[in-house]
């Protein structure tokens, strides 16, 4: 069964800073970044975080040292010790900008009182076992209240909900859904197949057309709602939302329905078919959107927007 269509009625729709992006020259996820979105008001702030082997967490968005900084090899192998004097990448040239910590980020999210949310995007570089939940869990929950805590590892997600059943939670579903990119999949990254719908999923609703594209969409939207506690947000890819409402399941409606937010990410305003989504999935009654230019889509987009 297709969900109902929505009502098409717009709501406002808030804009989130991924990795802290915003009218500023700094590197994307550092301190410096956070900072100044913190200073400009941003109503909600998301960076990534990776857990480091000696409990710390480290503000970066991949494993490997050499993406997005000076130094080299997998940083989960390492010790605060061994990369704190490493220093950001920003277009290709090392920074000034040292590489940041959670527990300094959340010193500057207590500092600002007028950031709504915190979105701690969590990495599952490395086995997400108990004693690494403890020691996030220590640092967020001073300011909980603050905080949001995503990510595509569901159980993860779940442990997290078990712990601490007041913390905002989120969950991106990539790793069970997602579309075929140009740029060739990491090897140990899923899905790894290319299933009966053209879309990257391993699960057996794939492994062959049993019904139209949104019947498809329909089943394993409800199958991937059981893998995560109820009201969590989820975080779609944007174009992976518009290709279930051409098919004819509004998944935002669906999960609406289950009372669960959406966001969809991320829109790039240098594109003029991202920008025809974002306002598509406005129409559609879409809670959020993650960009990297917040300021720049608001002006694109028909709805209020909180930026």
């Amino acid at each position: 069964m297709h969900s109902k269509p929505s009502q098409l009625q717009r709501k406002t729709v808030r804009l989130i800073h991924h990795a802290a992006n915003g009218s500023h020259n700094e590197p994307a996820g550092s301190l410096a970044a956070l900072e100044y979105c913190l200073a400009s008001g941003a109503s909600k702030i998301e960076i990534d975080v990776i857990p480091l082997v000696d409990g710390s967490f480290v503000l970066l968005h991949d494993p490997n040292l050499e993406t997005a900084t000076n130094g080299s090899g997998n940083v989960v192998q390492m010790t605060r010790e061994a990369v704190e004097n490493l220093c950001y990448l920003h277009n290709g040239a090392v920074t000034n900008e040292k590489v940041g910590f959670l527990v300094d980020a959340i010193d500057l999210l207590v500092q600002s009182t007028a950031t709504q949310v915190l979105q701690l995007d969590f990495k599952p570089y490395t086995p997400l076992t108990r004693s690494v939940l403890e020691a996030l869990l220590k640092i967020v929950i001073p300011v909980k209240d603050r905080i949001q805590v995503s990510s595509v590892a569901d159980w993860a997600v779940r442990a997290l909900k078990d712990a601490e059943p007041n913390l905002a939670l989120g969950f991106d579903p990539l790793l069970y859904l997602d579309l075929v990119d140009e740029e060739p999949r990491p090897e140990n990254i899923p899905p790894f197949r290319v299933g009966a719908y053209g879309l990257l999923d391993d699960h057996p609703l794939s492994a062959f057309q049993w019904g139209g594209l949104g019947d498809y969409f329909s089943a394993r939207a409800a199958a991937l709602l059981a893998q995560v506690p109820a009201g969590c947000e989820w975080y779609i890819r944007a174009d992976l939302l518009k290709i279930a409402l051409d098919a004819g399941f509004d998944w935002i409606d669906f999960l609406h329905q289950k009372s669960s937010t959406v966001a969809g990410w991320t829109i790039d305003i240098t594109k003029p078919d991202q920008v025809q989504i974002a306002r598509n999935l406005c129409d559609h009654g879409i809670d959020e959107l993650t960009t990297n230019s917040p300021s720049g889509l608001a002006k694109r987009l028909d709805s209020d927007t909180i930026v």
